[in-house]
């Protein structure tokens, strides 16, 4: 009898030790003799039974495995009783998970798929396995067999390992099960008393080994038995979830990674390496589809085509190409299929490429075409329509990657508009088109004239993160503390290294102790990542969590409080310009802050009345509200309990703004203009006059005036947001401390009704 051994390159979490024989095995078998009722099955058994019995070399432990060589018969009745119905050439073998893994019965496709000439592992180990599978795996078969727990899940049949065939210039996914039924588990002494805490790990509500308190001493637990071995193709499965998670982190990746990706998923899924994938997004541009030379990236026909026509010939053929895709009857469309002008036209230039078989497969968005996949082959192969299913079956998926993938040519295209002129609003287009078109009537190279806006009502408002500067560096502080203790800690345990030492440390946290500017945080953060390194470098088998879990907590609140801010002033945005027409302006700081002008000038067509500028000061009452009580409600949801402080800039006194050519944007023009712009940028760190309180606070909206008149429309809003509950009573009026050149302001503050005085 031969024996098969691999090496495999992977160190499983605990190598126990492990023992060959067959009492487990005839215990199965006695088992199984006693629940079955078929007379004949029972015979079928006992005929097993009796030959493991009559020779008891078979039940101790085999150290010499060539004791088995007689039993031949024994080792085909095991294989026809556990793999009744599976062909000659199945991936199956029989043997122990010892290091290497050694089998006593196998096929010889097992045989030439895993093991090369020398012995080791031939296919890859998936990246994705970890030891913490093996683990979780042996604490249930522990405390099944030794503690006779019975409320644990336990699939006789489970992945021990995945592997991956890259040999045929695609992947191939296989599965590498273990049955482990016909194993027992021993203890040398007496087994330890049952912790609940290995029963939550076992049954997966404990996430880590590492977060047991006591682990089972597995040193003492020995093994004895045999596993059944087979190798699932799991390649079609494989394909399709990677597929999927590629398509869910493209936006992660560069444009060609995750191209290159999406093209070996869709090779793995149809296990053809004679084909060539390529992907043809459709660029809508004006609701018109243009060629673009990005096409000829990702796209097998048009890295063909635009070696033999030109750009208008390429936009010509794209049209007639997409007309053909959008109302062909045929799916998938064979190019060398029945004469058409296109496939005619297509065929020619083809078959110079040396392509002897080209599919094209329609994708559709909301019923829309916005791309086409393409399979080319050099050979006589065709897709079949089992292929076509396949990709069918992931279509969701390759329909979100070509969308993406349009949609950041999009952005792309914004980014370019953006950075050469501006981001010119709805509301002015008007203007930049009517004096384009009065400059393009002149002559070349005519210097574009700037764009002014008269008497212009301005309105500004800013929601704040209260002390958000502070709040970080409370966060980053107490990272540091901890990072620097545990280092601190593993370094008097083990000792300094050539690059880190302890003096090191106490001298960071004799620093920390006081604020870090940017250079110094920076500094620490780069020690504490290379002493990280280090210890990995000297201490490979131990380990040492760093982490920046305070600031991540901080980062998270704050991004959910401004994602939520947001939201609001999104919407409210969109139901302001449907009242008015409006230059709205908004920008993210700690928190969010918007600039509007409204008035005539902006609006030839429509005429601006002294009510519609009262409406957007309804407007701001109304979003500042809604946005202060949408942080709120956060708080208690989020780890940092992050405030918010809401002001708005009273101003009736118009302005006029101007488009500067040169660099691209709006402006504000005359001295009044400037005052009101620094004003804007000052008021945040406005003060109540002979306080140091701050105006803005939280759970409260200031509004700041210079004149009583300003605070009419305002003044009759709060009263009725008391009547309805949605403001405290009482208004405080308020002279602030006057601010580099601006003197003479003044505020009321209001008390906004907090989410649980609501409820």
């Amino acid at each position: 009898m031969k024996t098969l051994s691999v090496h495999v390159p992977f160190r499983f979490a605990f190598a126990l030790h492990w023992e060959l024989s067959f009492k487990p095995y005839l215990n199965f078998i006695h088992a199984q003799i006693r629940q079955t009722d078929n007379e004949i099955y029972k015979s079928y058994l006992k005929s097993i039974a009796g030959i493991v019995e009559q020779n008891p070399v078979l039940l101790e432990p085999i150290k010499d495995w060539s004791v088995l060589e007689p039993f031949a018969d024994l080792l085909d009745l095991i294989y026809i009783n556990h793999y009744p119905s599976l062909g000659a050439n199945h991936l199956y073998a029989i043997g122990t998970p010892s290091s290497p893994m050694k089998f006593f019965s196998y096929s010889q496709e097992f045989k030439k798929l895993i093991s090369d000439t020398d012995g080791n592992l031939k296919l890859h180990l998936h990246d994705s396995f970890v030891n913490e599978e093996y683990t979780r795996r042996l604490y249930t078969d522990i405390l099944c067999k030794c503690y006779q727990v019975e409320d644990l899940i336990k699939d006789s049949s489970q992945t021990l390992l995945r592997l991956i065939d890259k040999s045929e210039g695609f992947e191939r996914h296989y599965h590498f099960l273990s049955n482990n039924q016909f194993v027992g588990i021993n203890y040398s002494g007496t087994l330890p008393e049952l912790n609940p805490e290995w029963i939550e790990y076992a049954k997966g509500n404990i996430e880590s080994i590492k977060d047991l308190k006591h682990q089972i001493p597995l040193a003492g637990f020995g093994l004895e038995g045999f596993i059944l071995f087979t190798i699932k193709d799991e390649t079609v499965a494989e394909a399709v979830n990677q597929l999927r998670e590629n398509v869910a982190t493209m936006h992660t990746m560069s444009r060609k990674e995750s191209y290159l990706r999406i093209k070996g998923n869709t090779l793995s899924l149809l296990q053809k390496n004679a084909f060539e994938v390529g992907f043809l997004p459709l660029i809508d541009i004006n609701k018109r589809i243009f060629y673009h030379k990005s096409f000829n990236y990702t796209s097998i026909l048009f890295k063909m085509l635009q070696k033999h026509l030109t750009t208008a010939e390429l936009n010509d053929f794209l049209g007639r190409f997409i007309d053909m895709c959008s109302i062909t009857p045929e799916y998938p469309i064979q190019i060398f299929n029945e004469d058409d002008v296109i496939k005619t036209e297509l065929k020619k230039y083809l078959v110079e490429e040396g392509v002897k078989n080209l599919t094209i497969i329609p994708v559709f968005h909301q019923q829309n075409l916005v791309g086409v996949i393409e399979l080319a082959s050099t050979q006589e192969e065709k897709l079949s329509m089992e292929d076509v299913r396949k990709i069918e079956s992931a279509m969701p998926m390759y329909s979100e990657f070509i969308v993406y993938q349009t949609n950041k040519l999009h952005e792309q295209m914004e980014s370019f508009i953006m950075h050469n002129y501006t981001a010119i609003q709805p509301v002015v287009e008007w203007k930049f088109n009517e004096v384009a078109w009065n400059t393009m009537q002149k002559a070349p190279n005519t210097k574009l004239p700037d764009i002014s806006f008269k008497e212009l009502t301005p309105f500004y408002g800013a929601v704040d993160i209260k002390n958000s500067s502070g709040e970080r560096q409370k966060a980053i502080r107490r990272d540091s503390d901890r990072n620097l203790k545990m280092l601190e800690t593993f370094l008097l345990k083990h000792g300094d290294t050539e690059v880190t030492s302890q003096e090191h440390v106490s001298l960071w946290q004799d620093f920390t102790e006081e604020n870090l500017g940017d250079e110094q945080e920076l500094n620490l953060r780069l020690f504490i990542e290379r002493a990280a390194q280090d210890l990995l470098e000297n201490y490979p088998d131990l380990e040492i969590d760093f982490s920046h879990e305070e600031e991540s907590n901080y980062e998270e609140s704050l991004f959910s409080i401004n994602n939520a801010l947001k939201e609001v002033l999104d919407v409210q945005e969109q139901k302001l310009k449907k009242l008015i027409p409006v230059y709205f302006d908004k920008f993210r700081t700690d928190g969010w802050e918007y600039t509007i002008y409204a008035g005539q000038s902006l609006s030839p067509e429509i005429t601006i009345t002294p009510d519609m500028i009262a409406t957007v000061k309804e407007w701001e009452l109304e979003t500042m509200l809604n946005m202060g009580m949408v942080a709120a409600s956060l708080r208690d949801t989020i780890p940092y309990k992050l405030e918010t402080t809401q002001l708005i800039l009273a101003n009736t006194a118009p302005l006029d703004i101007r488009f500067r050519a040169d660099e691209h944007r709006f402006d504000v023009e005359g001295s009044y203009s400037i005052r009101y712009e620094v004003v804007k940028k000052r008021i945040d760190k406005a003060l109540i006059r002979e306080t140091n309180e701050r105006l803005t606070q939280p759970g409260k909206l200031a509004i700041v005036y210079m004149y009583a008149t300003e605070l009419d429309a305002y003044l009759r809003l709060i009263d009725e947001y008391m009547k309805q509950g949605l403001l405290e009573k009482g208004i405080e009026y308020l002279d602030l401390e006057d601010l580099q050149g601006v003197v003479g302001l003044k505020a009321i503050r209001v008390t906004m009704k907090s989410p649980q005085a609501e409820a």
